[in-house]
């Protein structure tokens, strides 16, 4: 099914990070090992300030880590390492001169090899293995320390590029929210309120980060399928007829489609398909009740209809916050879950204010008493 293709599409990624940092892991400890070095350390280049930061080591005492924190490079063997793009070897430091020693106080280091860690023709730092006592480096041993630095280089690179990738996913997908709502006046910014909304309801319920961004995800996408409507059923001020409702009723389906080739989690791709679920059943598309309906698209379900009705609409005037927070107690038990209703009445007043748009809400209340009764608001939608 597309949505455990999805799923295990969203596990392999931590688990390909996880395979990463125990390859390196291994390289670490392999390279101390095949070289007979007692250290292996790795600095990275801080472009803002010059200096280079200690990123990982292995065997290096807590004293020594401290003083090789932050080291500038300059007048000494690292200097000359980034300088020349390529790996040196000293086989005893007492005897080099002052420009082939470390830039900080190490009397317990020996000899040391020291290769660049570059990427893409850009030096990213430094890898070191360093010895106890004086030794003589083998061609060999240098070039497979060079290799060494080379996988690291690559797997730095891959990592950085992993979240500027992210970075651009993100802001593609806003402004594919933005493009759905530009031809209409009344929803514009509505995604991004919800997805906001639905962020701090979570907050509250205690989600953790991960899943908190697939939320976020979620519902700034909840409405993609709207894209298959018709904008004359869309803007129509009136009520819809019942063939109009039911183009406005495959919109969930409709973008759970669109997100499915995408290989979007799989969370993500439910909470899309089920934001219209109604907790005692009867919402579509599928009839889910209770805890059937993803626990994600019963957030969105709260936090949509929260903003939808503090908005205008051509239909109808916006109602105030009370109005739209009298109307959850109503629903709640019956469209929304109680638990998130509570929780969405939870969010602080300030963080409300701060969301804007539809969602203002001066002195936000937490949640009490709740009616268990329901009247639906709006019109179809």
């Amino acid at each position: 099914m597309a949505y455990k293709e999805a799923d295990d599409a969203r596990r392999a990624e931590p688990r390909e990070a996880r395979k990463k940092a125990e390859q390196m892991a291994f390289l670490y400890d392999f390279s101390r090992t095949v070289l007979g070095a007692q250290w292996c350390v790795l600095h990275l280049l801080d472009e803002e300030t010059g200096e280079l930061a200690l990123k990982a080591s292995l065997g290096m005492s807590a004293a020594l880590q401290e003083r090789a924190g932050r080291v500038r490079p300059e007048g000494s063997l690292l200097d000359e390492v980034l300088r020349r793009g390529a790996p040196v070897a000293v086989e005893d430091t007492a005897a080099a001169w002052s420009g082939l020693r470390l830039p900080y106080y190490a009397p317990e280091v020996r000899a040391m090899a020291v290769a660049p860690v570059r990427a893409g023709g850009k030096i990213l730092g430094t890898l070191k293995v360093y010895s106890l006592v004086p030794r003589r480096w083998s061609e060999e041993e240098v070039g497979y320390l060079a290799t060494v630095a080379g996988q690291v280089g690559l797997a730095l690179e891959n990592a950085r590029l992993y979240v500027s990738l992210r970075q651009y996913y993100l802001s593609a997908l806003q402004a594919l929210a933005a493009a759905l709502e530009a031809k209409d006046a009344y929803t514009r910014g509505h995604s991004v309120r919800v997805a906001r909304l639905a962020q701090a309801c979570a907050s509250v319920l205690g989600l953790e980060a991960g899943e908190q961004e697939r939320l976020y995800l979620a519902a700034l996408l909840h409405d993609i399928g709207k894209i298959g409507v018709s904008d004359s059923i869309l803007l129509k001020p009136g009520r819809l007829d019942p063939a109009e409702w039911e183009e406005v009723k495959s919109h969930p389906v409709v973008g759970a489609r669109i997100l499915e080739p995408a290989r979007f989690p799989a969370e993500v791709v439910a909470a899309v398909r089920h934001h219209h679920e109604n907790w005692s059943g009867g919402g579509y598309p599928d009839g889910l009740a209770g805890e059937e309906i993803p626990l994600l698209a019963r957030i969105i379900s709260v936090a949509d209809a929260y903003d939808a009705m503090t908005s205008n609409r051509p239909y109808r005037r916006a109602h105030t916050a009370e109005e739209a927070i009298e109307e959850l107690r109503r629903g709640t038990g019956r469209q929304f879950d109680p638990r998130v209703v509570e929780a969405f009445l939870r969010i602080p007043a300030p963080e409300m204010e701060e969301i804007g748009g539809g969602g203002r809400c001066p002195g936000f209340p937490s949640c009490r008493d709740f009616v268990p009764s329901y009247e639906f608001w709006g019109r179809r939608e």
